[in-house]
């Protein structure tokens, strides 16, 4: 028996605040219009062939995969050629990029499929009922063969990441948890990365015959990772996203790697600028420029073009998933509290010739990461000079040490005339045995000590 859901959308457009280019800040929208399609989807795939064709998926109780042939302006049913008795949801929707006739969406309590490039979707009764809910579904872009499925919830059911090596028709374990989402190296169909359990980094260097942790000094606790991206140009070079967690506010927000997943460096402290207290949700990599990027972060959509230092608020409100084209410039989509969202990507990160900021107070901030393994970041801030210390002659003398529990110098950091500003010291401690170490910054007669801990 077919089934066809009939969905009535309305499209219109959203006017934003205008604002001086010239005089852009961090927290000034820059679009003046965004074209609004309808609700939020949960996944959405812009068709690379057909021009302003899209398929996309809500995740709500009532399963609703919709097609459009204009943008989105308006949106037509899929036909759904299922068993409305199961407890049927669509997620993640991936189409085989050899042959885009072919797609899976992840429908719960089934794996749905297409051969006809979406337009109706039927059964697998691939999996049994325990594996419920299936949600994530990937296709290998450099393997017509390879497919990946996973679900996504772990107190309830078994979770597990299955593959397939002959296009969905048997399936094998790759890895014995769920999977949030992965990404492919572009050139190397060997190397692949993923979220497990919005927990670990993992990579495989085998196509997803064995994984490895790549977490390593990155700062992040339990479902606080979110997003991962790679940048198809310099595939050594990763981005990831993380949600701000209440009881671990030391936690990083946006991080990168330069080298495959060695070793993280955060890039957010312009985010955590505009919200100590934000996450990310989303990050969009532009293809043709590195560094430049779009994250959804909370309370807006932010472009930046010089790897987080500073950022331009694209959109003011909520903001989540980001989607677009291969088009140049391209089109993006991305969910908001107004809906779904579309408008074209020709804006640029305006920067205001601000003088620099001269701190009010000494401060000396807490290391990150800690624990640490070998290496950590110690920030401070130098307010304007203060009276001389005893026994200097030298005003703005500034030193950074660190001691060993017993109150022996192990190292200095910093021994010199700073002027007043704020200052970051990396401390490498691979000469050292694991212990507890106390680093203490000195400037003028403002003195203050703080602790760490090396583990290794």
């Amino acid at each position: 028996m077919k089934t066809i859901i009939i969905l009535l959308f309305v499209s219109f457009t959203l006017t934003a605040q205008q604002v001086n280019p010239s005089l852009t800040g961090v927290n000034t929208t820059l679009s003046d219009s965004f074209a609004v399609l309808g609700e939020n989807v949960k996944d959405l795939f812009i068709d690379p062939e057909i021009e302003g064709r899209l398929i996309a998926t809500t995740g709500s109780d009532e399963p609703k995969i919709k097609i459009s042939t204009n943008n989105g302006n308006s949106w037509t049913p899929a036909i759904l050629n299922i068993d409305f008795s199961q407890y049927v949801k669509t997620y993640y929707i991936s189409f085989n990029s050899y042959n885009l006739n072919s797609g899976f969406i992840g429908g719960g309590v089934d794996l749905l499929i297409s051969n006809d490039r979406g337009e109706s979707w039927d059964s697998t009764k691939t999996f049994p009922e325990w594996y419920y809910p299936i949600s994530y579904v990937v296709h290998h872009p450099l393997d017509s063969n390879t497919v990946f499925v996973s679900n996504s919830v772990p107190w309830l059911y078994e979770t597990l990441l299955y593959k397939s090596n002959d296009g969905g028709n048997t399936w094998v374990v790759s890895d014995s948890s769920y999977y949030r989402e992965m990404v492919f190296h572009p050139t190397n169909p060997n190397i692949i990365y993923g979220i497990k359990e919005y927990w670990f980094i993992r990579k495989s260097t085998n196509g997803g015959e064995t994984w490895e942790t790549i977490n390593n000094n990155l700062v992040y606790s339990d479902n606080n990772v979110r997003v991962l991206e790679i940048d198809n140009n310099n595939p050594n070079i990763l981005y990831c996203g993380l949600w701000y967690d209440y009881d671990h506010p030391e936690n990083w927000r946006l991080a990168i790697t330069t080298n495959g997943g060695e070793s993280w460096e955060r890039i957010d402290s312009t985010l955590l600028e505009i919200d100590p207290e934000g996450s990310v949700y989303d990050i969009l990599l532009d293809p043709n420029k590195e560094g430049r990027f779009y994250v959804s972060y909370t309370g807006g959509l932010y472009l930046t073009e010089d790897n987080g230092k500073h950022y331009q608020k694209i959109y003011s409100g909520e903001a989540g998933r980001i989607w677009s084209d291969n088009k140049t410039p391209a089109t993006i989509y991305f969910n908001s509290d107004k809906g779904l969202l579309r408008t074209v990507d020709t804006f640029v990160v305006g920067i205001k010739n601000d003088k620099p900021v001269i701190p009010l107070n000494f401060v000396l901030y807490q290391n990150y990461p800690n624990p640490f393994n070998p290496t950590t970041t110690i920030k401070y801030s130098i307010a304007t000079s203060s009276p001389l210390a005893k026994g200097r002659t030298e005003e703005g003398f500034v030193t950074l040490k660190v001691y060993d529990v017993l109150g022996r110098e192990v190292a200095t950091l910093v021994n010199e005339k700073q002027s007043p500003g704020s200052y970051s010291v990396m401390f490498n401690a691979s000469g050292i045995p694991s212990g507890i170490y106390f680093y203490k910054l000195t400037a003028g007669k403002f003195s203050q000590t703080k602790k760490m801990l090396l583990l290794k």
